[in-house]
């Protein structure tokens, strides 16, 4: 199963790879505001010549991180799985690893979906005015 994997933790960048068979096999990461996160998304894809139908899931780092970034990865990856009708896999990265390590530490095909949609993780209270 191919997972496309998303991590929007920081204001200032995004990550985004490609598990096949649990193993990740492509990665980039960019320097992009969360405004740019869905434009860089779609074409990465592109570039590796994959489609949102070859995707079996969604992986997503809900966090800790920007309120921001937290929220519009997640949304992001909520979205490309409720249009395509896959699940959508939450993980939380505490200790901020980038994707390799990341995907080294987690077993994919023990991750349970979530129910309806990923929730983004923060580690204070959110102060929105």
């Amino acid at each position: 199963m191919m997972i496309l994997l998303v991590c929007g933790q920081d204001i200032r960048s995004l990550s985004v790879g490609l598990i096949q068979n649990g193993v990740l096999h492509q990665e980039v990461h960019f320097v992009a505001s969360p405004e740019r996160y869905l434009e860089r998304v779609v074409e990465t894809l592109s570039e590796w010549h994959v489609s949102a139908g070859d995707l079996g899931a969604v992986a997503v780092v809900t966090g800790p991180g920007s309120f921001t970034s937290s929220r519009v990865s997640t949304t992001i990856a909520n979205g490309i799985a409720f249009a395509k009708g896959i699940p959508v896999l939450a993980i939380e990265n505490f200790d901020r690893l980038n994707l390799r390590e990341l995907s080294e530490r987690t077993d994919f095909a023990k991750l349970p979906s979530v129910d309806h949609y990923a929730v983004p993780v923060y580690d204070r209270p959110p102060h929105i005015t």
